[in-house]
C-alpha cells in the first residue's frame, strides 16, 4: 500500500537563495512530506540550506534536480500550483 505522502512531491523552480529550500524542507518534514524537487535552483542547497532545514537536512540530501519543470513533473497525474 503507497502512503498518500509518498506520491506527493514538492517542486521549487529557479529557487534564487538557497535558504528558501532549507525552509522548505522544513516545513515538508514537519508535514510529514519527503519528495524534495527542485527544478533549475540558482544556488545548489549549501551552508544556509542546511541551517534553515532544521532537522531536515535527509530532505536536502535526497532531493532530485531537473533542469525543466517537464521533466521534474514527469509521471504526475495531478499538478496544482
Amino acid at each position: 500500500m503507497t502512503l498518500a505522502a509518498d506520491r506527493v512531491r514538492i517542486v521549487l523552480v529557479g529557487t534564487q537563495h538557497p535558504g528558501n529550500i532549507g525552509s522548505a524542507a522544513r516545513a515538508m518534514k514537519t508535514m510529514g512530506l519527503h519528495r524534495l524537487v527542485l527544478v533549475a535552483p540558482e544556488k545548489l542547497p549549501n551552508a544556509e540550506s542546511d541551517a534553515l532545514a532544521a532537522g531536515a537536512d535527509d530532505l536536502l540530501a535526497t532531493a532530485t534536480f531537473h533542469d525543466d519543470l517537464a521533466s521534474a513533473l514527469a509521471g504526475c497525474q495531478r499538478v496544482l500550483g
